[in-house]
């Protein structure tokens, strides 16, 4: 916790208690069932700077105060989580005025989803009284991956969610018993579920120990006012004790005007409210009907539910079974459940007809085919699986990009349990994270594919067929033709030490067409093939070592091939190839062929041959860029030639920039700002990658047009 200068002369020596008094709330807050996750909420370390050069610079740009929040406290967050005064976010409070674009009427501001990345795991409050206990714990909330419950996103699971919960985003009045709201609940468990949370998972060194007492047993009704609207201000005397609880009236010192605020600011929780009697969740209670508030009652699970529906058919789908923490719900602070709420087991693990060889994958890809996607031509494009280039940590995500092409959407945030993690694994996906699963389907299985493609077999059905080749000609020549029912292929070729572009490249054709390097064109980056429900893995040619792989059994003959664009005999090609086939399988290697002589062949007196030119730089970071490079005919002696073939002139543009550009991504709006009249209402708008990753505003200026993220509004005439 950091207290900036303001609320060092506001507060005085009274400073930190009040602070953990206000995380005391916030702590109460996150142990209610309701968010239906085990959160205790502790303080390590606490900061007083009271010089204004010694702490983050503040002023009334809330989103430029966080941002230098989130830097200064950087250097105050030793880095070891063993370190005794190791934090996993850290709150800035201060007294000052903190604005939107257009309002000033915010009271707090954090980023989504930030806790565990450390250089933005960090929130700004306005403090405005005991009630910045609830914009803390709201705050918290967007920082665990909460969204406003108005939000499209709320809205579209869960339907209309009543004003009276943690994450509406005007705070008025909170329903005591149901403090956080289903979506609240439902966002918290998804962050935690997926990984997001993880650094939360080590218990604290050292603690600072919260107060026990209730905030009205510290603070008197003056007390409060002054905290809420300033030390001029104190508590209106002789109000209707109708609701003693629920409204608290200030005025100042001998004037007859009283205020409250937000429309319901209820006194604190603990104010003496009558005779034995103090104020709990906006009502005035008696002692014996505190008595069994006091009673502490601590969760445990229910039963599991019967199991849910198969995700696939066949190929080895996921179902799952339910446990809730409500045998009983825990009470009065009680812990919530400990352990899984979710279990799940394998289902439909016979294999899968045909289908033409098609993966899930790719069938969850070709569904957007119908999406009438079109490139920049107008021509409809053909959706495929992508795979490299992909983190580790995406693997469960829907990449898809164009057939023969490096654009690429993520259509899907999870891809269909059951749905193989890569073409290299038999791990499957589950709720968006890859788990270990065997060849058999069955998850948390040890049974691997042998070298012959066979589930839990040893080997013994298949031979291994190896072989090289290290002489060409000028074109493309023949490696070999690898039949169908071959599994665990790699062909490699090693380019001359120094020399990544040697001139000599791999290319592959399916029934006489190439899907890889064909028209004397080559693809430099890194390229996943769809074969017939086999992928094959191609490095790129871009690198020391091109390399084409295959982990599934071929249904279709492949022939490899090399293309030479060199003349140079000290470049010879350095290929060398493996894979495995049935026993039963007849194969024989023959001797690879050079291209025959035709009217394209090359003259051997005077060769010529196209030239190609360095790639330039790509004309945009991201989106659709082009690429341009020199592309000539030139003989052996280096001029310039009218013998080259114009039918196999290479490409002299290419697309690059394959990653999407970064985009807008505008909140909901607020309400607006006044009740009659004209008022205004804003919203906010985030620059996002394609990753979900909030990057800097400049990067979406030059992509797409701001909406306007403020307009004029008006409820009702005065």
């Amino acid at each position: 916790l950091v207290a900036d200068p303001s609320m060092v002369r506001f507060h005085g020596s009274g400073l930190q208690h009040y602070l953990l008094t206000l995380l005391a709330v916030v702590a109460r807050l996150y142990r209610d069932p309701s968010i239906r996750n085990l959160v205790n909420v502790v303080v390590v370390k606490v900061l007083l700077v009271e010089e204004e050069a010694a702490g983050p610079p503040v002023s009334a740009n809330a989103g430029l105060t966080l941002r230098n929040f989130c830097s200064w406290q950087l250097d105050h967050n030793p880095p070891g989580e063993r370190h005794p005064e190791h934090f996993d976010t850290a709150i800035l409070f201060t007294r000052q005025n903190i604005c939107g674009q257009q309002s000033c009427d915010t009271m707090g501001v954090a980023d989504t989803g930030t806790m565990c990345d450390t250089s933005r795991s960090c929130a700004v409050i306005e403090d405005d009284g005991l009630q910045a206990a609830y914009t803390t714990a709201h705050e918290l909330g967007h920082e665990l991956s909460m969204p406003h419950d108005d939000s499209k996103t709320c809205d579209k699971l869960f339907g209309h969610i009543e004003k009276k919960h943690v994450m509406t985003p005007v705070f008025t009045h909170l329903n005591r018993t149901l403090p956080w709201s289903p979506c609240s609940a439902f966002h918290i468990t998804e962050f935690f579920d997926h990984g997001h949370g993880d650094c939360l998972l080590d218990a604290p060194v050292k603690t600072i120990p919260l107060p026990t007492t209730l905030p009205g047993q510290t603070y008197n009704l003056d007390e409060q006012c002054q905290q809420t609207f300033g030390e001029e201000y104190r508590h209106c005397p002789n109000m209707s004790n109708s609701d003693a609880c629920s409204h608290l009236w200030c005025r100042i010192a001998d004037q007859p005007l009283c205020h409250t605020k937000n429309g319901s600011l209820p006194l604190a929780d603990g104010t003496p409210c009558g005779h034995d009697a103090i104020c709990i969740d906006s009502a005035c209670l008696n002692m014996a009907e505190l008595t069994n508030m006091k009673t502490v009652v601590e969760g445990n699970w229910g039963s599991w539910s019967p199991w849910g529906e198969c995700s696939r058919t066949c190929g080895g789908g996921v179902q799952f079974s339910f446990r809730e923490c409500s045998d009983p719900v825990p009470q009065n602070g009680g812990k919530y459940c400990e352990g899984q709420r979710t279990q799940y087991q394998s289902c439909n693990t016979h294999g899968c007809p045909t289908n033409n060889g098609k993966s899930i994958r790719e069938e969850q890809c070709e569904k957007y085919n119908s999406w009438n996607y079109r490139d920049l031509a107008g021509n409809l494009v053909e959706w495929i699986p992508k795979y490299s280039g992909v983190s580790p940590r995406d693997r469960c995500k829907l990449f898809c990009r164009v057939k023969g092409r490096s654009e690429f959407k993520v259509f899907e945030l999870k891809v269909i349990d059951g749905t193989q993690c890569g073409p290299e694994t038999t791990s499957i996906c589950v709720q968006g994270q890859c788990v270990k699963a065997g060849c058999d389907h069955v998850i948390g299985s040890v049974k691997k594919l042998d070298k012959c493609a066979v589930c839990g077999g040893d080997s013994s059905t298949c031979r291994k067929i190896t072989g090289s080749l290290n002489k060409a000609r000028y074109g493309y020549n023949d490696i070999v033709t690898i039949p169908a029912g071959a599994t665990n292929i790699d062909v490699k070729q090693r380019s001359h030490k120094g020399i990544k572009h040697d001139g000599n490249y791999l290319a592959v054709k399916l029934l006489d067409k190439y899907i890889l390097n064909g028209a004397y064109s080559v693809i430099p980056m890194e390229q996943d093939i769809p074969v017939g429900g086999a992928i094959l893995k191609y490095s790129g040619s871009s690198t020391t070592l091109e390399r084409i792989q295959s982990f599934q059994q071929l249904q279709e003959p492949l022939t490899i091939q090399l293309l030479s664009i060199t003349t140079d005999a000290l470049l010879p090609p350095r290929v060398k190839y493996s894979f495995f086939i049935p026993k039963g399988v007849p194969f024989s290697k023959g001797k690879a062929k050079a291209p025959k002589k035709s009217p394209n062949a090359i003259k051997q007196s005077v060769v010529s041959q196209w030239s190609l030119g360095e790639w330039s730089q790509c004309s945009r970071s991201c989106g659709s860029g082009r690429q341009r490079r020199i592309v000539e005919c030139k003989d052996n002696h280096g001029q310039v030639s009218l013998e080259c073939d114009m039918a196999l002139q290479p490409d002299d543009t290419r697309p690059c920039a394959n990653v999407p550009c970064p985009l807008w991504q505008l909140g909901s709006w607020s309400p607006c700002s006044r009740t009659c009249g004209l008022g205004q209402r804003e919203r906010s708008a985030l620059c996002v990658e394609y990753t979900g990753k909030i990057v800097e505003e400049e990067k979406c200026n030059s992509t797409k047009e701001l909406k306007p993220v403020t307009e004029a509004c008006v409820l009702q005439q005065c």
